[in-house]
Formats: C-alpha cells, structure tokens, sequence
C-alpha cells in the first residue's frame, strides 16, 4: 500500500515509536530531497526553517526544518528534519500536498522523517496511521495498566496496530491488569495460569488479577456503547509472539478470549473503537 507521507515508494521504518522516542523515523536509500506529502487535509500551524544539522539539539530544534498541521478533533501531524519547507503557517492543505523535502536537520543521524501523530498535545504511536486514516471519530481513549514483577508500570493510552505500545514486560509475566476508559464501560476478567477465571471487574477503581500470580488469558466486554466494539491482544511469554486480536462483546455467555491457557501473558494490547471501522 502506498504510503500517506512519502510521496515515493512504501514506509520503511528505522526506528519505531517508544517511551523515549514519540514517533516514526521513515527513511529510503539516497531519499535526500524527496517529497513529504500531508497525511490528511488540514490547517499548517507550525511551521520552522532555516535549520542545520545540529546533532545532540534539544527541544524544538532537535526537529530541524518542521511542519506541524491541525486536522480538527485535537489531531495533529508533525513532520521533521526536512531538507526544505513549501509551506507556511496558516496556509490549508490537501491530502497528498507537498509540504516539503526529506532531509537531514536538527538532531539527526541521517537522512530520514521523524513523524509524529498527535491528540489533545498529546504524542501517540502513528504506527496506525502510517497507510490508514486518522481516526477522528472513530476510536475513543482508554488506559491500562500491568502489574509486572513487583509493581504497578505506567499507564499506556491506547496501543497503535503495531506492537510497539503495549502494557507490560516482555519475557517477564504479567499478574494483574487495570483498565480506564474515556467513556463507557469495560468489564473484564483475567485467568490464572494453572487456576480458573477470576470474577469479572466492573469499577474503574478496581483491577483483575492478583499481584504476584501470573494470568495466561484475558476477556474484556464493552457494555453500554452500542456503536463502539472493544479488541484486545496478548503476547505469551513461551510463544514470543502478538496472538490474534479478540473482539469483546457484551454477551456474558460468550467463551472467546485472548491468550494459551498455560503460557502465562507478558504484554496486553487494548482498543476501543467504531463498529465495522
């Protein structure tokens, strides 16, 4: 599939989306100079020049020549360390428009385009949206949370298609799991490795699992939004592998879940979003 920042060729990830790194870098062989293009129509907002390379920069001017563009509902694009800018602040733009040059400036290694996604100011893994619209309406946010060796670890806002955002510790077993949703409901339930399903978790203030027990599968339902459907995936730590995504449904009866009974889980992916999206 054609990529909707790169102008030429398909999206070659150098470095993923991580806790120390809130984006994509794309970059091609000998790219210098090749057209980045507006993901989707568009406002530009912010718009920087005149930079060189400048290895080791904080800040704004770690990004270099920038171009950041406001798609309504909180979402903004940022496309970084461009050889040069063909647009300006205010200036509407379409789908596919030119906004710039691939190139080399601020802190950077390289000739490649750091992408950013982000919602509400805040930076969320563009892994997603790399060949896919911005879901706008889409999806709404939930948190969660893993309880991983002897603690609680940071809450993760969503997940991305890809796996680089996740809950929990790869090659270290998950116990317990804690889930917030923007709006709405979501029930779930964990089973313990070597025991049985624990009971379903209904309140926000609540988690399922119990600390310092490994669980091996998962269940989650969304109750009270017709219009959205919640999926959620799990990684084992014997498989080294995402399992499919499960589909939760409001139908206590369903016997659908994530995960191998006897290989105990090390991260969990959660989403919430439209119905048939």
């Amino acid at each position: 599939m054609a990529s909707r920042i790169l102008q030429k060729g398909t999206n070659r990830i150098t470095q993923g989306y991580k806790v120390t790194h809130k984006g994509v870098d794309l970059g091609r062989v000998h790219a210098i100079g090749e057209p980045i293009i507006a993901h989707s129509a568009g406002v530009v907002t912010l718009v920087q020049t005149g930079q060189k390379n400048n290895k080791g920069s904080k800040g704004t001017a770690s990004y270099g020549n920038f171009v950041k563009v406001d798609h309504g509902d909180g979402y903004e694009t940022l496309y970084a360390h461009l050889a040069s800018v063909n647009v300006k602040k205010g200036q509407a733009v379409s789908r596919g428009e030119m906004l710039g040059t691939m190139g080399n400036t601020g802190n950077s290694y390289g000739i490649h385009l750091h992408f950013e996604v982000r919602r509400d100011g805040v930076r969320v893994d563009p892994t997603p949206y790399l060949e896919a619209d911005l879901p706008i309406t889409e999806r709404i946010d939930v948190r969660y949370r893993a309880y991983s060796g002897r603690r609680w670890l940071p809450w993760v806002q969503n997940c991305g298609a890809g796996a680089s955002g996740y809950a929990g510790v790869f090659g270290q077993a998950t116990s317990a799991l804690q889930v917030r949703p923007e709006r709405g409901t979501v029930e779930y339930r964990v089973h313990q490795l070597g025991g049985d399903w624990l009971p379903w978790v209904t309140s926000q203030k609540s988690w399922a699992g119990v600390r310092g027990k490994a669980i091996d599968a998962l269940q989650m339902r969304l109750t009270d939004l017709p219009d959205y459907t919640i999926c959620y995936r799990v990684t084992s730590l014997k498989t080294a592998d995402w399992h499919q995504w499960c589909e939760g449904t409001a139908d206590p009866t369903g016997d659908g879940y994530a995960g191998v009974l006897g290989y105990a889980i090390d991260g969990v992916q959660i989403e919430i979003v439209k119905a048939g999206a």
